[in-house]
């Protein structure tokens, strides 16, 4: 059993590994693709079907797909079609499983590791030892299930599982919640197909119970999003649950069927896990608009969910109002940083308040980001390359990193607290001060940007300096006192951490600043 646990082991590594190195070579033409997919439920099923063909992490790319219409990116129609094409999309790394080159499997990995040393095919070379890695796992399955190698209690779970296909379903539901892949559960059942331990109905069902539990994950996800994501990830539930429910009444006829098609034990074992997505989501296709309606009854709306107010798909075809839309969009995620910026200063002024809105305000900031990095990437497919979308991409990157490091302040604080460690009424009225003047200059940065006041900007930009010198004054000060209040040192690392965080705000802040020229289409300053 521990064989059989470690081979999964590794082919669960090499899947991850591959994986995320794909992902990488696959960089920005992926998430084009993805961009362009916004409208009509083919393009998105083909997008999301493409895209995890090459980065082969399914049920990864439909938590993203959760994401995006939380983020109000996709509509929920679309987003249940990307997320059925992208877990049928996934299906493809078993496909190159079921070849028998895993009897090659450790020179693959040797292969794709010594690449990976050479700089210009890191990438590369991680994708084909992760390749050769669940090649490898997949090898040792196979090996760590033979009948020579079990007990005799093992042997009697497996003749009872293989004797009740709805066991084995049932199973690989579970597994697949589990692990959070069905391919893993699918490469079980493909290495107990192999070494003869099961039939082809057991395995079959084990596909169905594997695209079932697949299902499970987005919608954990999904739980703490708006209405509209918990729509998708439901409706994804539902419809694999009605087409996977009267196939395993039809397990006879249909493994028959898979047979028929050729190939060794392996790949009739791909094969099913292939074709069960890929048709499950081919048929929910037409059905889609009715499933989305029935959704809608099912999931009401629990609360107000943040969404882009200014960006528009119609404003695409005009790329100076698209322009003007997404840079509102960028203000508002200014609004929300400069809210977070002012509630800090009020908690850490009086070492009292509740972090969770500044936490909520973050989430909100990383959704509006997201929202925006996708229109603009959408416009930039149309009309190419653009000074001003450039600069606001820049822009809404920025203010993402403001926001983290906003939170990241009161982390710090927290940590402290933990450790039943309080500042010194010294040191909570230095970083009070510091931060209401970094505060002062987020504020005239933003109405830079709101307003596109160059000279205002400029005004920002020129106190930098002042700020930074100011900030190492607080830090050696610090240090100073230090001698005279030996039991301040429990809690200097955390003050001059934020003071550190500081100066990283306030750098972020000019470097806002400096971008507002290009916004408005007048250069860099």
């Amino acid at each position: 059993m521990l064989t059989l646990l470690g081979g999964l082991a590794i082919f669960l590594i090499g899947l991850k590994q591959a994986s995320n190195a794909l992902e990488a070579l696959g960089g920005s033409s992926l998430r084009l693709w993805l961009s362009r997919a916004t409208k009509g439920v083919v393009r998105a099923f083909t997008a999301g079907l493409l895209v995890t063909a090459v980065v082969q992490s399914g049920t990864a790319l439909s938590v993203t797909v959760i994401s995006l219409v939380e983020a109000g990116v996709l509509a929920v129609a679309e987003g249940l079609a990307m997320s059925m094409g992208a877990i049928a999309g996934g299906t493809v790394a078993l496909q190159l499983a079921a070849f028998r080159v895993y009897d090659y499997a450790l020179p693959i990995v040797a292969v794709g590791y010594f690449a990976s040393l050479y700089k210009p095919l890191r990438d590369a070379g991680r994708a084909v030892a992760g390749i050769g890695l669940f090649f490898l796992g997949l090898s040792v399955m196979i090996g760590a299930v033979r009948p020579d190698t079990q007990g005799p209690l093992m042997q009697m779970a497996m003749s009872a599982v293989a004797s009740n296909p709805l066991w084995m379903a049932g199973l690989a539901l579970a597994f697949t919640m589990l692990v959070h892949s069905s391919n893993a559960a699918a490469a079980l059942a493909m290495a107990f197909y192999v070494a003869g331990r099961i039939p082809l109905e057991a395995a079959l069902a084990a596909v169905v119970g594997a695209a079932v539990g697949t299902t499970f994950t987005p919608l954990l996800a999904s739980l703490e999003a708006g209405a509209e994501a918990r729509r998708v990830a439901l409706g994804h539930l539902i419809w694999k649950t009605v087409v996977g429910v009267p196939v395993l009444f039809f397990l006879g006829p249909l493994s028959a069927a898979v047979a028929a098609l050729g190939g060794g034990a392996a790949r009739q074992v791909a094969n099913a896990h292939t074709f069960f997505n890929l048709l499950a989501g081919i048929l929910a296709l037409p059905f889609i608009p009715w499933l989305a309606r029935l959704l809608e009854r099912l999931v009401p709306e629990r609360k107000r969910v943040i969404a882009p107010k200014y960006l528009s798909e119609e404003a695409l075809g005009s790329p100076a109002l698209a322009l003007s839309l997404a840079l509102r969009e960028v203000v508002r995620i200014s609004d929300h940083v400069q809210g977070m910026m002012a509630d800090t200063v009020r908690i850490l002024e009086t070492g009292e308040g509740d972090i969770d809105d500044v936490q909520a305000r973050e989430e909100k900031v990383d959704r509006l980001t997201q929202a925006v990095v996708m229109y603009l990437a959408r416009l930039r497919s149309q009309v190419g390359e653009n000074d001003a979308a450039e600069k606001l991409l820049l822009l809404a990157g920025e203010l993402e990193h403001l926001a983290d490091q906003i939170r990241r302040l009161l982390k710090q604080q927290n940590k402290l607290r933990q450790q039943g460690l309080e500042f010194s009424p010294e040191g909570r009225a230095e970083l009070s001060e510091a931060a209401r003047r970094v505060h002062a200059r987020m504020q005239e940065a933003f109405t830079a940007l709101a307003t596109g006041n160059k000279d205002l900007a400029a005004e920002v930009l020129a106190g930098r300096a002042e700020t930074e010198a100011y900030l190492q004054r607080l830090r050696l000060a610090h240090l100073e006192r230090l001698k005279d209040q030996p039991e301040s040192r429990a809690s200097s690392a955390a003050h001059l951490d934020m003071l550190m965080t500081l100066d990283v705000i306030d750098a972020e802040v000019s470097r806002v600043a400096e971008l507002v020229p290009g916004v408005y289409g007048e250069g860099d300053g």
